[in-house]
């Protein structure tokens, strides 16, 4: 994603041109592929050479007619073998690729589903060697052959072989390769798109205006997925410049990294040969190729970055708001790093199956639809703040992780932490009321909070090696935990420094890698700045956070306060020495504690250097008018624990003029009480206590900030006979709140995100009148529909430019329920419905629906059924492709594990559908690797452990979801111990408030 050299080494046109025989490729084809390519057999270049699988015998012709075979493969627990490099993970060190010139033709075209590729690498061999190393995964090699760069000198091969533990394909040549010299590597391969939604492959959309079944090729490969393209040095610290030809027909469009640069006839055919620009160094997991007929919408920045927004012809209009967000924030972003955007164009593109949530591919940056589309009378208000972060964060990747790349996904946390951080400096630039800075403390801060709290929590820098170890740390430590110490760095070190150090870091790493330790020695190059490494590595090298225990003496009207610093962790009981992790500081940090007193709105900071701390306040807190609050704006990343009657002052100053404490810190009380008090730290009165304001209070983020805790308690108590005790309670806090806001979709953001809130809470505790509301806006919504449905039908015939006009009319006539309502009007409505004729218009619309958010409003509706045989079905829908897309699968089962009466049921048919699952998604999968934990997440009782317990036994291989499982039991066993510890003391504080 920078700057460029246009300078193309040589194409298979000229002196190794290579070579086709249809015969052999048609045998190829019935031989290894089954099924017919004749449209890429009738185009596509081969030498007449047998190809071989993965695994398989072959006879390499350049090696002389020597037989090739596949090596044996060792147990990975025997480690690398001496003179055998590819039984090491890592790639050689001494053998580095300069320059890919790559050729695709993906064939996707109505049934088909397979590439064919061709590529010379040139490599530079910087010690002696006789192997040569190359990434590859469910691929064909067809042809490999070596030569001396920029010569028709070939340079004899031994044997070539794959090597599948570390998914190498292993050249040997007859002769040992002397340092220095610099050779090209020529492959040929192919491999099918229809395999998975990762690497590179094809994906299927219906155009609504014109209902044709549309496909394109597409690529997603971050992190280890680009070998399964392209062979390939797939190793983020491996970069090379990349020269791209996609071949495609000619009313298609061709994308990648850079600008393209000529478009010619392909061979005899139909087809076209689009070349791109040579890129600049780049690590491979950033290369992307797309083919499609998509539309585009472009704008150029004022400094002249051509930027560009894609999608499918009829969902081209909902690409305006991240156009308009991303040419904005591109600009704010290149003053803030002080760098130029370093290509001369940006592409954003909305793909229809996308496995991630978006991808920064340097240049060319795909998101799933859901998160860059936005129709303004469809999408929700959290619709359209999500749509912005994440546009924000996938720009933020084009300085921070393409322009610098950590050097092993160990430190993917630089890349990951820092774009999740300044995804709200470049929203808040853009859009000013949404208080954006605030919001990232309970987006962000709060919720990670509670995830590194867990013995089974994670450093931020984690050593990892194989691909599940790698795809496991894609997680919200890495996101979410680096995007909060960065937040706390940034504030403790002021603006001007902060980010003068990382314009240092960047310059210095600019088209490279960098580790941990490069970004904290930049910083602390800044004059006047801490030893921030010192600081830092404290919150980096080590997991979970502290909590600061606050004791208080006051002597003749002085205050003292002492400051004690231990490991918050969630579970009293659990054991930390049984974590994988050690600590190199025993659980002790640098901590900047902030304070301020009521009088006095200048912040003071004493430093806790991995220590306790005294001082003393000039203030008598015996006084019931005077109060001191800790971590002001809640920058810091601890949790404080406050004496008692301190917590009882706040809930009586809340009370009695709750403005007197900003938002924020309001936020931060509830969520350190809640928290503190599910840890057996602090008692559940006090922070009950808490929340007798409750009822006057109409910030969004205090508001966020306690229905966590709630939420966990009504999950605890949802199954026990005390349950209408505490639903009565918090009613009486959220429904006097919900009848100031009403019903009417009205106000600024903040105030519709926190109508939203309300209704949801309140709704879900079973409020008469919230859910009569809900379910009579539900009714009027179906009966709406059905009325129209017989108008739209003479339209479906209609092919006059008029018919999309008037169909977009009767949909929104029919879409009568405000975007921020409807979330909570299909799912109590669908859940107080009986009748099945509801749920079928439901889907019928999810069919037909082009809106994504709305697909997803949808969708979250119809799993709140109650109707058992509804839920199976809608697991059967899930199941497959051609109902429910692999992408949204998850989602499915996660709104399902938000249904009380669908949850058992989920659970069990999980368990009888692993197999399934494993063969359909693999243990590789995240997502997969996370269901678990998702749906066993509110488990109490012995006997659901017991059952979990019993399947993670059947099924030990957990793949990428091995610390989620810990991390399920942990949970489980945490909420075994709050009941037993907690329930008796809250039924019986909700009894002594007259409940």
């Amino acid at each position: 994603m920078h700057r460029f050299d246009v300078n193309p080494s040589k194409m298979d046109g000229e002196s190794k041109k290579v070579s086709f025989n249809k015969r052999c490729c048609y045998l190829l084809a019935f031989l290894f592929i089954g099924v017919p390519v004749v449209t890429g057999v009738l185009v596509w270049y081969f030498l007449p050479k047998c190809g071989i699988r993965d695994g398989e015998s072959v006879t390499d012709e350049s090696s002389g007619g020597r037989e090739s075979t596949t090596e044996a493969t060792p147990s990975s627990s025997t480690g690398p073998i001496p003179g055998k490099p590819w039984t090491y993970l890592r790639l050689p060190t001494f053998i580095r690729p300069l320059h890919y010139d790559l050729t695709l033709y993906p064939d996707f075209y109505e049934d088909h589903g397979w590439f064919y590729g061709n590529e010379t690498i040139e490599i530079e061999i910087r010690q002696d060697t006789r192997f040569i190393l190359i990434h590859y995964n469910q691929m064909n090699m067809t042809r490999t052959e070596l030569f001396r760069h920029d010569t028709t000198e070939s340079i004899p091969i031994k044997r070539t072989f794959s090597y599948s533990e570390h998914q190498f394909w292993v050249v040997e040549t007859e002769s040992v390769i002397p340092a220095g010299s610099t050779v090209d590597l020529e492959l040929q391969f192919d491999g099918s798109l229809t395999n998975s939604i990762v690497g590179f492959y094809k994906s299927t959309y219906v155009n609504s205006q014109t209902n044709q079944t549309r496909h394109l090729a597409t690529s997603k490969f971050e992190p280890v997925d680009a070998r399964k393209a392209f062979p390939c040095f797939d190793e983020p610290n491996i970069k090379a410049n990349f020269t791209v030809t996609l071949v495609h027909r000619p009313n298609y469009t061709a994308l990648s990294n850079m600008p393209d640069e000529t478009t010619t006839a392909w061979s005899d055919g139909d087809l076209l040969a689009t070349r791109f620009r040579r890129s600049v160094p780049m690590s491979t997991y950033l290369v992307c190729f797309i083919v499609c007929d998509f539309l585009q919408l472009n704008m150029t920045t004022n400094e002249g970055t051509l930027v560009r927004v894609w999608a499918t012809p009829d969902k081209i209009e909902q690409t305006r708001y991240a156009l308009a967000l991303a040419n904005n924030t591109m600009s704010l972003y290149e003053r803030k790093f002080n760098l130029p955007y370093p290509l001369p164009k940006q592409d954003m593109i909305a793909i229809p199956d996308f496995v991630s949530g978006a991808m920064e591919h340097w240049g060319l940056i795909t998101y799933r639809e859901t998160y860059m589309l936005l129709d303004e009378n469809e999408a929700s208000s959290s619709n359209k703040q999500r749509v912005a972060t994440v546009v924000a964060h996938e720009l933020a990747h084009q300085w921070f992780g393409n322009i610098v790349t950590m050097d092993w996904w160990d430190d993917l946390w630089l890349n990951e932490g820092f774009a999740s951080f300044m995804e709200y400096i470049g929203v808040a630039d853009y859009e000013k009321d949404w208080h954006m800075m605030n919001q990232f403390i309970v987006d962000d801060v709060q919720p990670v909070m509670v995830t590194d709290s867990a013995v089974n929590s994670h450093p931020i820098v984690v050593k990892v090696n194989n691909p599940d170890e790698i795809n496991e740390v894609f997680d919200s430590i890495s996101y979410s935990k680096g995007a909060s110490i960065i937040g706390m760095l940034k504030h403790f070190m002021g603006d001007d420094k902060f980010f003068e150090g990382i314009q240092m870091y960047l310059q210095r790493f600019q088209w490279g890698n960098a580790k941990t330790d490069d970004l904290w020695n930049s910083l602390s190059n800044v004059t006047g700045a801490p030893d921030v490494k010192r600081i830092m590595d404290t919150w980096t090298l080590q997991m979970g956070l502290p909590y600061i225990n606050i004791t208080i003496e006051v002597t003749n009207g002085e205050t003292r306060v002492v400051g004690e610093q231990e490991r918050f962790l969630q579970d009293p009981n659990a054991d930390p020495t049984q974590s994988e992790y050690k600590s190199p500081f025993n659980y002790t940090w640098f901590v900047p504690l902030e304070y301020r007193t009521q009088d006095n709105s200048t912040v003071t900071t004493v430093w806790m250097n991995m220590t306790d701390v005294s001082f003393a306040i000039p203030l008598d807190l015996t006084n019931p008018a005077n109060w001191v609050k800790f971590n002001v704006g809640q920058t810091g990343f601890y949790r404080i624990n406050y004496p008692v009657f301190l917590w009882r002052k706040f809930a009586d100053i809340l009370d009695n003029n709750l403005q007197v404490i900003p938002d924020v810190d309001r936020a931060g009380l509830l969520s350190d009480a809640f928290d503190l008090a599910r840890a057996g730290l602090l008692g559940y009165d006090a922070a009950l206590n808490l929340t007798g304001y409750l009822h006057k209070e109409e910030s969004y983020l205090a508001w966020d900030s306690v229905s966590s805790g709630l939420s966990y308690i009504s999950h605890m108590l949802e199954t026990t006979e005390h349950f209408g005790l505490w639903t009565s309670y918090v009613l009486s806090k959220s429904k006097p709140v919900m009848d100031r806001l009403g019903w009417e979709d009205t106000g600024p953001h903040l105030k519709k995100l926190l109508r939203s809130t309300i209704i949801s809470m309140t709704c879900s505790l079973g409020d008469t009148e919230c859910r009569q509301n809900a379910t009579t806006k539900f009714i009027n919504w179906v009966q709406s529909g059905r009325r129209v449905k017989g108008m739209v039908k003479p339209f479906n015939q209609c092919s006059s430019p008029s018919h999309n006009y008037i169909y977009q009319i009767i949909h929104v006539l029919s879409n009568s329920v405000p975007p921020n309502l409807r979330s909570y009007v299909y799912q109590y409505g669908i859940e107080a419905s009986s009748n099945t004729e509801d749920w079928d218009f439901m889907w019928r619309r999810y069919m037909a629906e082009s809106v994504p958010q709305e697909r997803s409003k949808l969708l979250t509706g119809m799993a709140q059924t109650e109707q058992i045989w509804l839920i199976y079905r809608l697991l059967k829908f899930a199941m497959d492709e051609s109902k429910v897309r692999s992408q949204d699968f998850f989602y499915v089962l996660s709104y399902l594990s938000g249904n009380m009466v669908a949850k058992p049921i989920l659970w069990r048919w999980f368990q009888e559908h692993w197999e399934a699952l494993v063969s359909r998604f693999s243990l590789r999968s995240r997502s997969l690797g996370r269901a678990v934990g998702n749906i066993v997440s509110t488990f109490n009782t012995e006997f659901q452990l017991d059952e979990v317990l019993t399947f993670f036994k059947k099924y030990p291989d957990a793949g990428a979801g091995s610390r989620g499982r810990l991390q399920a039991v942990d949970r489980i066993k945490s909420n075994i111990q709050w009941m037993e510890k907690n329930k008796d003391g809250i039924v019986q504080w909700l009894k002594n408030q007259g409940q």
